[in-house]
């Protein structure tokens, strides 16, 4: 970003990030610090298309960001090549963070914030520290398992499902979340970033708790 990075730290200090894997729990503890502490909590799901509507859908064009393709359908959307799918996502997830981070400036301003976004590992490491910092992961096997349970995926996965092939979709849509969770929890190790991985054996209430330790809350 072109504004200073000490200047973004000072002016984030009141906002305390998690960012990490999809069902790693960042909206659940997004959710629960926010109304234990009132706090705001800042959600985005800027990354998640909505295809609740599907004939605008199929009638619409989708264009990426990066200027390189276009998605003019739905069957191209779900079969593009995983590291293509993921390589877009990052590259969203760039152009994203300067919005996030000017709305967050201004929600934290009179407020604390609990933000559950997305952002890159190098760049939480630039504006903020490492106390306020929590990567929630989940293993991406158990991403493609909760995935599409949740009430705000379903309509992904009904999509998916009016596919010309919806096996061979829905496939490579795994494959896709196999290789985005993979290189995002090497980066995140790779980072020395705090994470907790999800584990069935810690219950919501011991998460809370290890991330409140985290923070400093407790």
């Amino acid at each position: 970003m072109n504004i200073s990075n000490d200047i973004l730290k000072y002016n984030l200090k009141n906002v305390y990030f998690l960012v990490g894997t999809a069902c790693g729990g960042k909206t659940t503890m997004g959710k629960l610090l926010a109304q234990k502490y009132g706090w705001i909590h800042f959600n985005d799901n800027w990354n998640e298309p909505n295809f609740a509507n599907w004939e605008a859908i199929q009638k619409g064009r989708r264009k990426e960001k990066e200027g390189e393709s276009e998605v003019q359908d739905m069957e191209a959307y779900f079969n593009r090549d995983p590291q293509e799918f993921v390589d877009g996502l990052n590259k969203m997830t760039s152009e994203y963070a300067e919005y996030a981070i000017i709305e967050l400036i201004k929600l934290s301003q009179k407020n604390t914030v609990v933000a559950d976004l997305h952002l890159p590992a190098d760049l939480l490491q630039e504006i903020s520290e490492y106390n306020k910092v929590a990567c929630l992961l989940a293993d991406p096997e158990l991403i493609i398992q909760d995935y599409y349970e949740r009430d705000d995926h379903r309509a992904i996965y009904e999509a998916i499902m009016k596919l010309e092939n919806p096996e061979k979709s829905l496939e490579n849509m795994n494959n896709t979340f196999r290789l985005g969770a993979t290189q995002t929890i090497e980066e995140i190790k790779a980072s020395g970033l705090f994470y907790l991985m999800r584990n069935a054996d810690v219950t919501v209430e011991e998460r809370l708790m290890l991330l409140e330790q985290h923070f400093g809350l407790v």
